[in-house]
């Protein structure tokens, strides 16, 4: 967004939206400055739940690793009851609705609430190593954790969307149950400790009348249909450069049982194809994934090595589309 404010000479985020004629927003929640512990100089800093992480940069790319999960000595499940577990009292409900009031007042569709990432924080607060041989070894701990962590994001987000009832428009969420080849775990072990968790956080947004836009990269085609069943409305990002996630099979599969948003390939058309090749991909996967049914755009957050003649190419042949089909 920086480039982009520099290059196109825009004052603010939103107004780069507005050049490239995006229909959405994302607004983020607000917490309590005394919920978490923000980095130190050594880019160390603490989470919602205890977690202790160290800041990972490379140039203007910056990640994170946790190095101190509070979980990481758990052997049963009273370990997991005696752990400090957030609730609806981290939340400044205050600025959470100011927040949602200025998106819903710029006129886009909003999308936000609680981001409730079951896989990603189960692991981060057991440890990475720790989790996945506990899945094998001590399952019902899995099971205590991720049930233990679902009441939170539960409590949190109820908190959070009966404040900002009719200022959001999509409830998202998500973690990331793909790589570029596979499923993070097998399909069946996903089914058996996460889908349940998800499930009773979309119900939960659709007791407030919000359709639900799950988050997952990577190659999730084996489980697309318990997403469905969980209630999930739109699938974000299709990432679509990962094993399985052709447009084709995916639309013979799932068209109009599942919505898809993304589906511009941020690792090999954006990069590096000529704005005619991005044109081109833009409209094949529109006639192909949609048009109904398909939010089109990036699959993946845009990042600095994007040509600024790639991005509006995007946006101009899904105009095109839009006006002479």
């Amino acid at each position: 967004m920086r480039h982009l404010r520099e290059e196109l000479h825009l004052a603010n985020d939103l107004a780069v939206s507005r050049h490239f004629g995006a229909d959405s927003i994302q607004v983020g929640v607000a917490f309590r400055a005394d919920a978490t512990q923000p980095a130190d100089e050594q880019g160390r800093f603490t989470d919602l739940f205890g977690n202790r992480f160290q800041s990972i940069k490379e140039g203007e790319l910056e990640s994170y690793a946790v190095i101190e999960p509070v979980l990481a000595g758990a052997s049963g499940v009273e370990d997991v009851k005696r752990a400090r577990w957030p609730g609806a009292n981290v939340l400044d409900i205050e600025q959470c609705v100011t927040r949602a009031r200025e998106a819903h007042e710029s006129g886009l569709a909003v999308y936000g609430g609680i981001w409730a990432s079951i896989f990603t924080t189960s692991r981060n607060l057991m440890g990475e190593e720790n989790f996945l041989l506990a899945t094998i070894d001590k399952p019902e701990l899995v099971a205590s954790v991720i049930d233990r962590l679902t009441e939170a994001y539960l409590e949190m987000n109820r908190a959070y969307l009966e404040a900002t009832r009719g200022l959001i428009d999509v409830y998202y969420f998500g973690s990331d149950l793909g790589t570029q080849r596979s499923m993070f775990v097998s399909p069946d072990m996903c089914r058996q400790f996460i889908i349940p968790a998800i499930a009773r956080i979309a119900q939960q947004a659709k007791e407030f009348d919000l359709p639900v836009m799950y988050h997952t990269c990577g190659a999730v085609v084996d489980i697309i249909d318990d997403l469905i069943a969980c209630g999930i409305d739109a699938l974000d990002p299709v990432q679509v450069g990962a094993l399985g996630m052709d447009p084709a099979r995916l639309a013979a599969s799932f068209k109009g049982r599942i919505a898809f948003h993304g589906a511009i390939s941020t690792q090999t058309t954006l990069p590096n194809d000529s704005p005619e090749e991005v044109r081109r991909i833009v409209h094949q996967t529109m006639r192909t994934l949609g048009p109904a049914g398909l939010v089109i755009g990036p699959d993946q957050d845009m990042i600095g090595q994007i040509p600024l003649a790639n991005i509006q190419a995007m946006c101009q042949a899904i105009r095109d589309f839009c006006r002479y089909r």
